[in-house]
């Protein structure tokens, strides 16, 4: 079993280690989920810094041998015990201490909890003398091991445990026997040193170590029951409180998803920028947004730490099984009352704690709104008070091209040959889709798509043969011979649908003339209003005061108008724009900027990061049985951040913006999220390198590196990906 956390540890952080032999009674685990946090607290309250049990208890006139006779011997050193008792053990003890110090063959210790042994690929587990990761708040066993251990002459073994810098602020207990029970409530690293007696109480040497306590991240197939429970009904408070309520039960780190979908959809609903996604900033802000929501997290039950998703098994399953993207629904075990909700026919959450979840409405000022009010994107006019979910659908078709992230897709992106390519790929091949097809798109677009259709379908399903596809003149046909138009249309098209219809709000980027904010949204709707008389369209195309020529860069990039043009008439060209630019369309919430009102949000980009870590570890090489290319550098001295958006572009380049436009987000030394949105505090307390007061993308991307320990509190279980041993990645 591989563990790894995201806790940084440059403050070393008491610990509290708790009696831990006596079970857990699962039966009783939700009194437990009640109960933990006033446990900890308690325990802080009671000034026992530290609890710790063994199995063994030494009789009286063991312990008395043991407190008179203070020298004995072990190989070539005679000590005597006092002469141990003030060393300091911590994570670079210096080993030329006058006494018998055991090598890690002869004794050394693991650590198992109920997920068994973690052998992560950290390269700090190897620091220390056989240093060992320790979950908090989890009863872990450490036992001894080694030759020592094994030796038939009857030891007895004494077992003290501090603070790598500082002693814990408790007196010192004694505790015997070849393993202790502990419980850690803080993340931190804490040495540990077991002190080895004889048969007649005298001392003989010691053995030092430390143990490393981070979170461990976990796909969310592998969490136990009672682990799910505890991060389902923790997360599920960030949709019951606002940030105020949240605040005065649970303390300052707590911030409400209302927030987080008014600060995500505020970085993205400007139209002349969206500084969290379409350039290489995006990596950063949700890796960074994630660990806020971790924080919050972590303040209603700081026993629980935010798993991942790892969709690449249901995406390599499907492409197994050569099934459309929908075929997710009858694999995937998620979409259900037990773990984050199915939908019903007004695709709202019909089950699980996420049950018909309300959508936050825009307090007074705040700009990112829909017509209706609500936190959405401009464009998104849906009406719906609750949360929408149009599963594996766009307007009548689903977008069977956008496949979910399979193998060889997140492959591609673990292959990157350096940091800019990954910054590139991690928004679209590393988890696009899962947006796309989580969310969908609906409304009155499906009866604009259906007579479309009636009109064109008997045309887009014919055949074509080489000799139809070489008179056109074309020498690059990616399309096949079997209706290559229908495969254009419904890729090119209906697959990104979502990107067509905000393409023209921002239609300065697209259109010939450059006319900004073709598509036009009614200032206000009361709720009475129905969705059909409050709909966004382009009305200029309507009104012709444009034409679709004008429009047509907006539906379709450079390339696909070659292809398009050659082989579609006009007729169909004009139709389809218009059909786009005038078909009224609602948004479920993962396409759009209020994404983070969903749960599944929130799930999705630990993958991310997890692939991210992969890359900078040294030890990890291979996606399932295939290597993957490695930086040759990953500490940020010799790496180099890439700054671009889609939006940026220079003076003199556009007739509506002449002054040109930066569309900030994307830059090394752009803040990494607005000040209001709080990351984990162990990041937060050695993030801000340059002490300017701003975490920056470059600030934030340096602290979360996987190789320094005193960095993230946070590790990943495993870089495996087993379900890729046989998938074709080259």
């Amino acid at each position: 079993m591989n563990y790894q956390s995201d806790r940084s540890l440059s403050n070393q952080e008491e610990c509290l280690i708790s009696e831990s032999n006596i079970k857990k009674n699962y039966h009783l685990r939700e009194f437990f989920l009640l109960v933990l946090a006033f446990s900890a607290i308690s325990m802080i309250a009671s000034n026992k810094n530290a609890f710790i049990s063994s199995d063994l208890s030494l009789n009286t006139e063991l312990k008395s041998k043991m407190s008179q006779v203070k020298t004995g011997s072990k190989g070539s050193s005679e000590v005597s015990e006092e002469s141990s008792t003030d060393i300091d053990f911590n994570f670079n003890a210096d080993s030329s201490q006058v006494e018998k110090v055991y090598s890690s063959d002869e004794l050394y210790f693991t650590t198992k909890n109920e997920y068994g042994y973690f052998e992560g690929p950290y390269p700090w587990l190897s620091l220390g003398d056989g240093a060992q990761l320790v979950e908090p708040y989890r009863d872990t066993t450490v036992k001894l091991a080694g030759t020592l251990y094994d030796d038939e002459n009857d030891y007895t073994f004494k077992w003290s445990v501090k603070g790598s810098n500082e002693k814990l602020e408790t007196e010192e207990e004694e505790f015997y026997g070849s393993k202790i029970y502990v419980t850690y409530l803080k993340t931190g690293i804490f040495g540990v040193t077991v002190r080895v007696y004889n048969e007649t109480g005298v001392y003989l040497g010691r053995y030092s170590s430390t143990l490393i306590v981070k979170y461990v991240k976990r796909e969310l197939r592998s969490l136990t029951l009672a682990d799910r429970e505890a991060f389902l009904s923790a997360a599920v408070q960030l949709w019951t409180y606002t940030t105020d309520d949240g605040r005065e039960l649970y303390g300052e780190d707590f911030v409400s998803i209302e927030d987080m979908v008014a600060y995500h959809s505020l970085a993205s609903n400007n139209v002349l920028c969206d500084q969290f996604h379409e350039g290489t900033g995006f990596i950063t802000h949700h890796l960074a947004l994630t660990s806020s929501f971790e924080s919050s997290l972590r303040s209603v039950n700081p026993a629980v730490t935010l798993p991942y998703w790892d969709f690449t098994i249901e995406g390599e399953t499907i492409l197994q099984a050569n099934e459309k993207p929908s075929y997710f629904l009858e694999i995937s075990p998620f979409l259900n009352e037990v773990w984050f909700g199915s939908v019903d026919e007004d695709n709202h959450i019909q089950n699980s704690l996420w049950a018909h979840t309300l959508m936050p409405v825009a307090g007074v000022g705040l700009s990112t709104k829909n017509s209706y009010g609500y936190i959405r994107s401009y464009w998104n006019n849906n009406p719906d008070p609750e949360v929408s979910r149009k599963l594996f659908y766009a307007c009548g078709s689903e977008p069977v091209h956008k496949a979910v992230p399979y193998c060889k897709t997140h492959f591609d992106v673990l292959d990157s040959a350096a940091l800019s390519n990954f910054q590139l790929l991690s928004p679209s091949d590393g988890h696009g889709p899962m947006h796309v097809q989580l969310g969908g798109m609906f409304g009155g677009c499906e009866d604009a798509y259906t007579a479309f259709i009636a009109k064109w379908g008997t045309y887009l399903d014919q055949n074509m043969t080489d000799d139809e596809i070489s008179a056109v003149g074309w020498n690059k046909w990616k399309w096949g011979n079997t209706a290559p138009r229908r495969l254009m249309f419904e890729t090119a098209v209906m697959g990104e649908y979502f990107h067509i219809y905000r393409s023209l709000w921002r239609s300065h980027m697209c259109a010939v003339d450059q006319t900004p904010e073709l598509l036009v949204c009614p200032e206000q709707c009361t709720l009475e209003v129905p969705f059909e008389s409050c709909t966004c369209q382009v009305d200029a195309l309507i009104e012709n005061l444009t034409t679709w020529q004008n429009l047509y860069p907006c539906v379709l990039n450079d390339e696909n108008q070659e292809y398009f043009n050659a082989v579609m008439p006009q007729e169909l060209l004009s139709d389809m724009t218009y059909m786009l630019a005038t078909a009224s369309v609602m948004e479920g919430e993962m396409i759009e900027s209020a994404s983070t009102a969903d749960i599944l949000f929130w799930v999705i980009h630990p993958a991310i990061e997890r692939m991210l870590s992969a890359k900078r570890l040294p030890t990890v090489t291979k996606m399932g049985n295939q290597n993957f290319t490695k930086w040759a550098v990953v500490d940020g001295s010799n790496e180099t951040w890439l700054e671009y958006s889609y939006y940026t572009f220079d003076a003199d380049t556009n007739a509506a913006y002449p002054d040109g436009n930066t569309c900030t987000g994307h830059g090394a030394d752009d803040a990494v999220l607005p000040a209001e949105l709080v990351i984990t505090s162990s990041l937060r307390k050695q993030a801000d390198l340059n002490n300017d007061g701003i975490i920056s993308n470059w600030e934030y991307y340096l602290v979360i590196d996987p190789n320094d320990v005193n960095k993230n509190d946070y590790v990943f279980d495993n870089f495996l990906w087993d379900h890729c041993n046989d998938a074709d990645m080259r």
